[in-house]
This record gives structure tokens, C-alpha cells and sequence, in this order.
């Protein structure tokens, strides 16, 4: 049986669209000479010479790197979903592969004038480019939203520790996600990346090394968009970061020996946000004060921020007294 996938491939048409307006564009320029100008200096006076396909091969192999990593991304988010929200991540390749094919059919054309300085082409990058983001906007604004199998457990229920203790006895599936993802956490994730990578791809033709630098940087500083996710199941307690889900907490129901709300103060307590430790617990919290304190078997102890500290605490509860009762 096949995974549907939750987040539909066609977002990504105004990057491809860029892209082949780029090899069409590359395809019909005719016999390149062997030998260009590859590099530029700050007012556009070459400064090193080389063969045009070390350029083109490069922004080819690195516009479909783009393509395929933020299919892989949007993929990834969409099934974090709670609900509809805007992907800003799915801007990510447009603005990356709409900003290098801008330059490039720049390029192209100033290779075609055989010489002279090269001057920005800021009309090819706002058409293009600007085009590619606008159209990308709108796919993400329209895709459809798909609630991806096995997700969230029914969270309005009046009447929860009733609910999940009948689901448990009944061996259902059974899955609940708590989510912290601050508007902090977004833009920095988001917002950062972006200029980094866009600012890459100016820079391209000038400072080639420098460029391919802030992408890798704008590339990393996307790992930590999702925020933080405690998932709950029958087995464990798990705590994870970040896009690529990045696990940084697993407790097994069966060391789980207290369960507790517990209120904090994150400057005081723990010296800022994140994961965090302090001479009793070790904390897990992107915003507010108020989190589960888990305790093990051991003694040690665990603080989970949580924006319904109170739910999170009844459901935990809850697994861990049937899987007590199901260990007699």
C-alpha cells in the first residue's frame, strides 16, 4: 500500500517552472565559448576565467538539491501539522532556485555580449524570482490539508482520563502529541535561513566560497523549525526538536514513577529556554511556565514544557497506570 503523501508535490511547480526556464535558456544560447569570465569583482569587472559549464553544472546540481530538500522539509512538516498553517519553509526553495536562475539568465546574457563589465541583473532576479515566490505563496496559501494517519488522539474531550483509560483497555492505537512551536522559534528558522541562503545567491558570481558557505549555515539553522513535540504512547514518553525530529528525551512507561504539574521560572530556574538542567531535573521547554515534572524509578527527574500542562499530566497519568497495572 502506498503513503499518500501529506503535502502535495505540485507547491513546488514555481521552482521547476525557474529551473527549466533555465535549461531551456542555457540549451538554446547556442555554442558557449570555452573559456568565460566566472568570477567578478564588486563592479563587475572580471576577475578570473574558466569554463561557463564549471558555473551552470554547479547552479544545476544545487537548484536540484533545493528542490529535492525542500520537498524532504515540506514533507516532514506537514505531517507535524495540527492544523492548516502557513509552511514558510515552502517558500524555501522558490526563493533559493528563483534567485540563482535570475543571475544566471543574467549571466547568460552578458556571456552573449562578449564583454564589458557584468552589471546585477536585477530584472531577470524580480521577474523570475519574484514570480517563483509570488506563485509559491498562493500554491501554499490553497493546498489542501491532510491529516496524516495515527496523529493526535482526540484533544477537547471533557472527560480525559475516562477517554484514554477506555482507549488503552480497548488496544487501540493510541498517540498524542503535545506541541511548543513560539513565534520566536519561526522566525528564526525561517526568516534567518532565508537571508542567507538569498544572500548566497547574490553573491554567487562574486564570492563563490562565501556563498556556498551561508548556504550550508542557512541550511542548519533550519533544523531547529517545529519547534518542540512530546509525543505520548503506550511504551515511552518522547521528547523531540526540530524538523527532522531530533529526540532528545525517551522515558519508558514502566520508569515512570510520579507524574506532576509543576511551574517554573525559566530565567531563574534554568537560565533561558531550550534544554536546560539545573541541581534537580533536567528541563525540555521553549516558552511559558508551566510544565510536567516527571520522576523515574531512579529518583531522577524530568520537566517538559507544556501549553496544556494539565492535559499532557492526566494523559502521562493515565498510560502509566494502566502499564503498572497491566506489568501485575
Amino acid at each position: 500500500m502506498k503513503t499518500k503523501l501529506a503535502h502535495p508535490l505540485w507547491t513546488h511547480l514555481p521552482a521547476i517552472a525557474a529551473f527549466a526556464i533555465l535549461i531551456v535558456y542555457i540549451i538554446t544560447s547556442g555554442p558557449l565559448p570555452a573559456r568565460v569570465p566566472v568570477h567578478f569583482g564588486l563592479g563587475g569587472e572580471p576577475d578570473a576565467y574558466g569554463s561557463p559549464w564549471s558555473v551552470f553544472g554547479l547552479i544545476v546540481g544545487l537548484s536540484v538539491f533545493f528542490i529535492l530538500l525542500s520537498a524532504f522539509l515540506d514533507e516532514l512538516w506537514a505531517r507535524q501539522e495540527e492544523t492548516k498553517a502557513f509552511n514558510w519553509l515552502s517558500l524555501f526553495d522558490d526563493i533559493a532556485v528563483g534567485v540563482m536562475v535570475g543571475i544566471n539568465l543574467g549571466y547568460l546574457a552578458f556571456l552573449r555580449q562578449s564583454g564589458g563589465s557584468f552589471g546585477f541583473p536585477w530584472d531577470y532576479l524580480s521577474l523570475v524570482g519574484g514570480s517563483a515566490i509570488i506563485l509559491a505563496a498562493i500554491l501554499e496559501v490553497i493546498r489542501p490539508y491532510r491529516p496524516y494517519p495515527s496523529r493526535l488522539v482526540d484533544q477537547e474531550s471533557r472527560s480525559l482520563k475516562t477517554e484514554y483509560a477506555q482507549r488503552l483497555d480497548d488496544n487501540s492505537p493510541f498517540f498524542y502529541w503535545d506541541y511548543q512551536n513560539p513565534l520566536y522559534v519561526t522566525l528564526l528558522t525561517t526568516l534567518l535561513p532565508l537571508v542567507m541562503i538569498t544572500t548566497g545567491a547574490l553573491i554567487w558570481l562574486s564570492q563563490s566560497w562565501a556563498s556556498i558557505l551561508l548556504f550550508v549555515i542557512g541550511i542548519l539553522l533550519i533544523i531547529p523549525y517545529g519547534g518542540q513535540r512530546t509525543l505520548v504512547t503506550r511504551q515511552n514518553v518522547t521528547v523531540r526538536f526540530g524538523i527532522l525530529g531530533i529526540k532528545v528525551l525517551r522515558l519508558r512507561m514502566e520508569e515512570i514513577s510520579g507524574v506532576e504539574t509543576h511551574e517554573f521560572a525559566p530565567l531563574r530556574d534554568f537560565g533561558g529556554y531550550g534544554m536546560r538542567f539545573n541541581r534537580e531535573m533536567k528541563a525540555y521547554f521553549l516558552r511559558g511556565t508551566r510544565g510536567v515534572k516527571l520522576t523515574s524509578a531512579s529518583g531522577k527527574k524530568y520537566l517538559i514544557g507544556s501549553d496544556n500542562a494539565d492535559r499532557l499530566a492526566t494523559i502521562i497519568d493515565s498510560v502509566s497506570s494502566v502499564s503498572s497495572e497491566e506489568r501485575r
